[in-house]
Order: C-alpha cells, then sequence, then structure tokens
C-alpha cells in the first residue's frame, strides 16, 4: 500500500487517491500568478498541523514575504515544525551542495523549492563551473563532442533532482513554465508527478490539471481553481 500525505486541499486529495505519495518529486509548473506559492504553502501548513515537519527553500524571496503571504490565508506557522531558508544565489558558491546538504540536515517530511526556475537562471551559468562535475568531465573526454550551455542547464537539473530525492521526503519543485523547451522535458521525465496550473486571462479563471502521478490513478482533466479566506478549493 502506498503511503500518502495530504494535500490540503480536500478536492485534490480525491483527485489522487488521498494526497501525494511518500517519498515522491512534485513538479508545481505554470505561469505567474497561477497559484503554484499558494498551493504549496497550503500543503505545507496543513501537515506541519498534523506534526509532519516541512522546510520552505526559497532564492528570490524573503522568509518574511512569504510568511507574510501565508497569513493572508490564516495560516501561521509560529510554533510549527517549519523552517524557511532564503539561500543568496549570487554569493553563495556552491549552491547545490549547500541546498542539498541542507535538505539531508532537516529530514523534512515536506520540502517546497522555490523555485527551480530561479535556480537554474542564477548567473553565471557558464561551462567553468562545472569543471569538476564528474558527467561534463566523462562527456569532455569524448573528442568533437561540444557542450552547449544547454546541455549544461540540462546537465545541473538532472544531478539537482537525483541529488534532492532523499529519504521519505515529498518535494514540491515550483517552477515557472516559460524556460526552455528541453529544461521542462528533462524536469517532468525526472520527477514522479507533475502539476500543470494554468491562468485562462480570457475568461478569468485559473485551472490544475494532473499531468502524471506515479502510483496513482487520476485523470487529465483540468479544474477549476478558487482561491477563498482559507485557501485554494478546486471545482468540478
Amino acid at each position: 500500500m502506498v503511503e500518502r500525505i495530504s494535500t490540503g486541499i480536500a478536492e485534490l486529495d480525491k483527485m489522487v487517491e488521498g494526497g501525494f505519495p511518500k517519498a515522491s518529486t512534485i513538479l508545481v509548473k505554470g505561469p505567474p500568478g497561477s497559484f503554484k506559492t499558494i498551493l504549496c504553502l497550503q500543503m505545507l501548513y496543513n501537515a506541519a498541523k498534523n506534526r509532519i515537519p516541512g522546510l520552505y527553500i526559497t532564492f528570490n524571496q524573503s522568509v518574511d514575504g512569504i510568511k507574510e503571504q501565508a497569513m493572508q490565508f490564516g495560516w501561521n506557522f509560529d510554533g510549527l515544525p517549519v523552517e524557511f531558508i532564503s539561500f543568496d544565489a549570487t554569493t553563495d558558491i556552491d549552491l547545490e551542495a549547500s541546498v542539498v546538504n541542507t535538505v539531508k540536515e532537516k529530514k523534512a517530511g515536506i520540502i517546497v523549492f522555490d523555485s527551480l526556475t530561479s535556480f537554474l537562471s542564477r548567473p553565471p551559468i557558464t561551462s567553468i563551473g562545472y569543471q569538476s562535475d564528474p558527467m561534463i568531465e566523462a562527456i569532455k573526454r569524448f573528442p568533437g563532442v561540444k557542450i552547449s550551455e544547454d546541455a549544461l542547464i540540462r546537465a545541473m537539473t538532472a544531478r539537482l533532482i537525483r541529488r534532492m530525492s532523499y529519504g521519505n521526503s515529498i518535494i514540491m519543485f515550483i517552477y515557472e513554465d516559460q524556460t526552455l523547451e528541453g529544461i521542462r522535458a528533462v524536469c517532468e521525465y525526472l520527477v514522479d508527478g507533475v502539476l500543470r496550473l494554468s491562468r485562462i486571462e480570457s475568461i478569468g479563471k485559473r485551472t490544475l490539471a494532473i499531468e502524471k502521478m506515479r502510483y496513482t490513478r487520476h485523470d487529465f482533466l483540468p479544474r477549476t481553481m478558487v482561491l477563498r479566506e482559507n485557501g485554494i478549493s478546486i471545482e468540478g
């Protein structure tokens, strides 16, 4: 039997047989304003109330700003087993190692990675930063093989996701669905689940669809998301 953790959204739980499987990686993708952060905070808060430890990793927002956003829905994380950690992508020499070591040290049940897009787009993205990587060094041994910047980013994406997969944690990678097609393909191939959040401006709606979820029966139909005082609910 697959062990699961509730998403904090009753309608979404029904769509995924009771919650996300433990020890799974979930890609939460969508454009800006599609409720990605709110969805992840809602699950983190719901799990923390059930004493499941959480970890929120951010690169592009302040911890105070994230907590303030959560408080808009009455989600007060004070006293709950959740840590919020902000990394500076512009100064940390080995950002990936810092993040992976933190994940292994904290041993949280739910981890939010906000965001994969920020991590991948941090400067500089050049071959210099990959000279000590075994995979890149192996590729260099083949004469005539050129390593493009796109290939380096794909390699970095694959390595990060694999290194982040640790223990029984559910890891939710927030991802702005506007970057390179090759990177998106790598992300979706490596993770266990993909949630596609959309913003349909012409009709003023936001939707959620489950594109992939291992060990789980689900359909692919988009559902309407509604933002209420206590967070996201799903209709249809």
